[in-house]
């Protein structure tokens, strides 16, 4: 850990929010970590979604590059939040420096596989009843190890024909007017931040968006333990991003930032290294990771 402060404290390149195929990116570990040390990265996060079996993974395949690039340990934990008066959002919570082998950690994702399940299994339904021959077999197939998510559903409606591409498979069938659409079934965000804590981690939302239920949702989330607010992300102009940061500033939150790359797909080039972090970003999370 103390190597992986200090590389921190040099401000090389930092990206902390990266996905493999052990969730639903497209490169495996091996391969991102290959990319990571041909780019010029020096630290990075594996943040995916409700696992951690990408990291050690990650980790191994650095004995094999001539240039050292850091991991820090994360990540992602899908979850929906509900304030109790009709509004709902999913809401994806970061952690970083987690125990990877954490009981409760794991307990957690095992919750979150079966609910997924049981989504996917409900649109499985749908699809069949509508002409679309998709199976969970199929699925499973394509998600091999990793938990089942949206990308492993829409690459089985391609290739059953439901879709021309895994892009307009989410457009058609994922938006919420679809009478496809299945509501997504996670724990919540006050859960997600538990395990996080739980594993000795720290815990960020991610791309909330600077509107006014974000804000809404940061402070309420703010009191009941998120550490830190994703404000530097691919998906935030630079009001959001003003706006984010001057909230974070006001509530003595960690502010963090990543490109949420998840590898190269079809057409998109890799976006991983693109989100330049101010210094201070690195400083603060150097603090936390002493903890």
């Amino acid at each position: 850990m103390e190597a992986l402060i200090q590389r921190m404290q040099n401000l090389m390149r930092c990206d902390f929010h990266l996905h493999t195929n052990h969730s639903d990116g497209s490169w495996s570990p091996q391969a991102l970590v290959s990319h990571a040390a041909a780019i010029g990265m020096d630290v990075i996060a594996i943040t995916d979604h409700d696992t951690v079996s990408g990291i050690a993974e990650a980790q191994e395949a650095l004995q094999s590059q001539s240039k050292t690039v850091a991991i820090i340990p994360a990540v992602e934990i899908n979850s929906i939040w509900n304030d109790g008066y009709g509004r709902v959002r999913d809401v994806h919570i970061l952690g970083y420096y987690i125990d990877v082998n954490n009981a409760a950690l794991h307990a957690l994702f095992s919750r979150q596989r079966q609910a997924r399940l049981e989504q996917v299994e409900e649109m499985i339904g749908k699809l069949q009843a509508g002409g679309i021959d998709v199976s969970m077999t199929l699925v499973q197939n394509l998600a091999r190890s990793s938990p089942i998510g949206k990308i492993h559903v829409t690459r089985a409606i391609v290739e059953a024909g439901g879709a021309g591409d895994v892009s307009e498979a989410y457009s058609k069938y994922y938006d919420r007017h679809s009478p496809f659409f299945t509501q997504r079934r996670s724990v919540s965000p006050e859960e997600a931040m538990q395990a996080i804590k739980d594993a000795g981690g720290i815990a960020s939302i991610a791309h909330p968006g600077a509107d006014s239920i974000a804000i809404d949702l940061i402070e309420d989330l703010r009191e009941k333990g998120l550490d830190g607010i994703e404000v530097y992300h691919r998906t935030h102009g630079a009001d959001e991003i003003r706006t984010l940061s001057d909230l974070a500033a006001r509530l003595g939150m960690l502010e963090t930032g990543g490109s949420d790359c998840h590898g190269p797909f079809q057409e998109h080039q890799s976006l991983m290294g693109t989100i330049t972090l101010p210094e201070s970003v690195a400083d603060r999370l150097t603090a936390f990771g002493r903890n």
